[in-house]
């Protein structure tokens, strides 16, 4: 039979804060990659990195929902940027294909097709690092969590 792998207080703390530098890392290469370009190693590894930062970043909501305390006010604060979160991706993902679709048009203006490019690709992450950046704030506080 085999055992369930806990995961405890420790580890999340090492996931969010490994979370925290991922996202970042992200809109760093992100900005990178619109300013200068990246090569082709580069921006394999950035597209490596952005797939695993948004894994990372769903598994940290799942996470965060499993083991949260939801009546205390911090944890329903924290539950409700998780759903938050997830409202980003949503507006994130038609930003991105609204964008991309209005760069084939003719008649659009460019400035709004790539700022919707834009706005739609760095939400995820500016919304991930804030996630992230919330959790290890309140993971000190025993009443958030439901930590063995």
């Amino acid at each position: 039979m085999r055992k369930m792998i806990k995961i405890g207080k420790k580890h999340f703390k090492y996931l969010c804060i490994f979370l925290l530098a991922t996202n970042l890392c992200s809109i760093i290469l992100g900005f990178l990659h619109y300013i200068i370009g990246l090569n082709i190693v580069v921006g394999t590894l950035f597209s490596i990195l952005i797939v695993v930062s948004w894994f990372l970043d769903v598994s940290l909501l799942i996470f965060t929902d499993y083991k949260i305390v939801k009546s205390n006010p911090v944890g329903k604060r924290i539950n409700r940027l998780g759903y938050g979160f997830l409202v980003v991706q949503i507006i994130a993902i038609l930003f991105l294909v609204g964008g991309l679709f209005l760069l084939n048009a003719n008649w659009f203006s460019p400035l709004l097709q790539y700022l919707l490019i834009f706005v739609g690709f760095f939400s995820f992450f500016v919304y991930g690092a804030i996630f992230s950046y919330f959790n290890i704030q309140a993971l000190d506080n025993r009443e958030v969590w439901k930590f063995e």
